[in-house]
């Protein structure tokens, strides 16, 4: 009887390994591969699609830019980074990367440059301000000051020399969108640069 017994747990263990590796073999049947997980920003294509040249609403986390069309209603947006400038003690998965998207906040227009469409721009947050050129394609600046958040597209380093004769390397800011629109009613405040499009 014990021996009947075993025979049958035997059997039995041997369908279960059977079963199990027919299902491995099996096309189709595999367990499906392990999807990397979602990036917590837009995707570039994401940004081109809906911002290219256009306004947007920014909401209110200070830590990551909630972009939106102003069609858009207030839960549907797209996260993007904050720009915090190089060479700054950031952790390093905030860092910038070239060809990343990214909103300035809180920039000052500091002076315009040669070409006529690129500035120096103290760009960053309430707390770090970090110099940068900022090159503009659609909107045309008439006066230094604050610059509304704008969403660029940050394409590397340019050389400059600073007051002592050091070279230093300087990051270039392209225009992707247009100046946020702004929706905290009345006019736009004077202490910002005065713009139009075209």
């Amino acid at each position: 009887m014990e021996r009947e017994r075993h025979a049958g747990r035997i059997a039995i263990a041997a369908a279960a390994m059977f079963a199990a590796a027919a299902i491995v073999v099996l096309p189709g049947c595999a367990a499906p591969a392990p999807q990397p997980p979602a990036s917590r920003f837009a995707s570039a294509e994401q940004v081109e699609l809906n911002f290219l040249g256009r306004r947007f609403v920014l909401g209110a986390n200070d830590k990551i830019a909630e972009v939106r069309q102003p069609s858009w209603p207030p839960d549907r947006f797209l996260r993007v980074a904050f720009w915090f400038g190089i060479n700054v003690l950031v952790p390093g998965v905030l860092q910038p990367k070239e060809g990343d998207y990214y909103v300035i906040s809180e920039a000052l227009l500091v002076r315009g440059l040669d070409p006529v469409n690129e500035w120096w721009i103290d760009a960053g947050s309430a707390l770090l301000k970090k110099d940068a050129i900022f090159v503009t394609t659609r909107t045309h600046y008439k006066s230094l000051g604050k610059v509304l958040p704008t969403i660029v597209q940050f394409s590397g380093t340019r050389d400059f020399k600073d007051v002592s004769g050091r070279t230093v390397k300087i990051p270039v800011l392209q225009e992707v969108s247009l100046p946020m629109e702004w929706t905290l009613g009345g006019r736009i405040p004077k202490d910002y640069a005065r713009f139009q499009i075209g």
